[in-house]
């Protein structure tokens, strides 16, 4: 039973991890005031899958929502404000300030608890002409419904996409697969630059083949209707286009907070501790706008993923109606699909091992996806990041055409629980012909270190 100290709870932010938050608060504690405040129109939506919206791959923007309004209001007594942006905290007061959408004034809201999950945003680089009505932002479903109404408007022939992380290689997909000829510029030296170089490479040879041009190590310098400059070694030149997305990565929304003593972390994003407490007792945070703890360095980062949000959404929501769980932490998985490859990575690569102190070694390998004798099996490229003192495994990616995100799992759940890459090539992995290979590709990379292992001691 928990005890109820309080009973005003609000929550800043109403998609996954708000939602989460709110839900389990109420299961916690049937008395409990609970109101979510969101900034936007819309509330519990899916942003991974914006991109099919705009590909027509998902028909309609509704199929897109998980609940509507009603079902927190009406079946879990959440009281849910849209159009309710934060602009302002006094903790010492509890009290928000609030700026209701169409509206010149500000109303004031108290609290009793504080649950923050508001999100994060594109990153806005200082370019000029960055604000041109052909620039789009990509992060909500407001954006993505501007996107579309402009790509239905005007049928445009040429994009631009800013950016070669996740989003931005899913949107230049979707608008090749609308007819849209695209673009992708990339400042740093490849594309997906979370991933290991051979990944990379194999992305961005698969992007050339689908007639997606990929420039990396390319900077834009200025936008307007018709093109977009660029700049690279071999010089300055434009490229036409009639429209251009920022794909430029995100930092926690949390620009409301600057003027109070919360404490900021990476990408702006609050610090909490495994409670998800912020540095005051009674505000908590959760989602794309807190840190996490990373399992493998053990240290505070910033991993914005569905999966932790919701985890941290449900943790918070419980601590802040009176409970006290805590959140392990994240070995940052992540998976994609795109331009029908699978791509996905747990853990840290070879860089991050070696720069935090780690005497690491890199396997890389390919294996096909189930036996030979059953037609259809596809490549699977995978990477492994060795600790050589312990042998445990500290990261793992993966490229290929089918059972990656099955694969991908096997190695997050071996990271979490620190296991050494000779239990994983003992592991007893599922096997019929038309899923794997007698020895799973898990297993034959891990034993491929193994014997790397054993024979550096000879």
């Amino acid at each position: 039973m928990y005890e109820n100290l309080y009973n005003n709870l609000i929550v800043i932010g109403g998609n996954v991890a708000g939602l989460a938050a709110a839900s389990q608060a109420r299961r916690i504690n049937p008395e409990l005031d609970i109101t979510v405040l969101e900034s936007g129109k819309y509330i519990s939506y899916g942003t991974c899958a914006l991109p099919y919206y705009i590909s027509g791959y998902i028909k309609k923007i509704d199929d897109l929502f998980a609940y509507p309004k009603d079902f927190f209001e009406q079946k879990r007594n959440i009281k849910i404000l849209t159009s309710h942006r934060v602009v302002g905290i006094d903790s010492a007061k509890k009290e928000l300030l609030v700026n209701v959408a169409g509206t010149s004034e500000n109303r004031i809201i108290s609290y009793d608890r504080l649950i923050i999950s508001s999100g994060g945003s594109t990153i806005v680089p200082d370019i000029p002409g960055i604000n041109s009505s052909n620039v789009f932002h990509f992060r909500n479903i407001e954006d993505a419904e501007k996107l579309k109404g402009y790509i239905d408007k005007n049928n445009p022939k040429k994009a631009v996409v800013i950016g070669g992380g996740q989003i931005g290689m899913l949107m230049a997909e979707a608008f090749n697969m609308i007819r849209i000829k695209t673009s992708l510029i990339e400042m740093k030296k490849r594309i997906f630059g979370g991933f290991e170089y051979e990944i990379s490479t194999i992305l961005s040879r698969k992007a050339e083949m689908e007639n997606i041009i990929v420039l990396t190590d390319t900077a834009v310098s200025s936008i307007n209707s018709s093109s977009v400059t660029i700049e690279s070694v071999e010089g300055k030149r434009d490229i036409d286009c009639d429209l251009a997305l920022l794909a430029t990565g995100i930092s926690a929304n949390t620009g409301f907070l600057l003027d109070t003593s919360i404490e900021l972390g990476k990408n702006n994003a609050i610090k909490v501790n495994n409670k998800l407490q912020t540095s005051y007792i009674n505000i908590y945070a959760c989602g794309d706008c807190a840190t996490v703890k990373n399992i493998v360095t053990g240290k505070q980062d910033y991993i914005p993923t569905a999966n932790n949000g919701v985890k941290t959404g449900r943790i918070a929501g419980e601590n802040a109606a009176g409970g006290n769980k805590t959140f392990a932490g994240s070995v940052g998985t992540v998976v994609d699909k795109v331009l029908d490859l699978e791509v996905a990575k747990t853990g840290i690569g070879s860089n991050e091992a070696i720069s935090m102190g780690y005497e690491a070694i890199k396997l890389i390998d390919s294996y096909a996806s189930h036996a030979g004798s059953v037609p259809g099996a596809k490549k699977i490229a995978i990477i492994i990041i060795v600790d050589t003192r312990t042998r445990k495994l500290l990261g793992a990616q993966m490229i290929g055409g089918e059972g990656v995100g099955k694969r991908i799992d096997v190695f997050a759940t071996a990271i979490t629980s620190e296991m050494t890459v000779d239990d994983i090539y003992m592991l007893d992995l599922s096997y019929a012909p038309a899923v794997s290979t007698v020895w799973d590709p898990v297993n034959k990379i891990c034993g491929k270190a193994v014997l790397a292992l054993d024979s550096s001691k000879n």
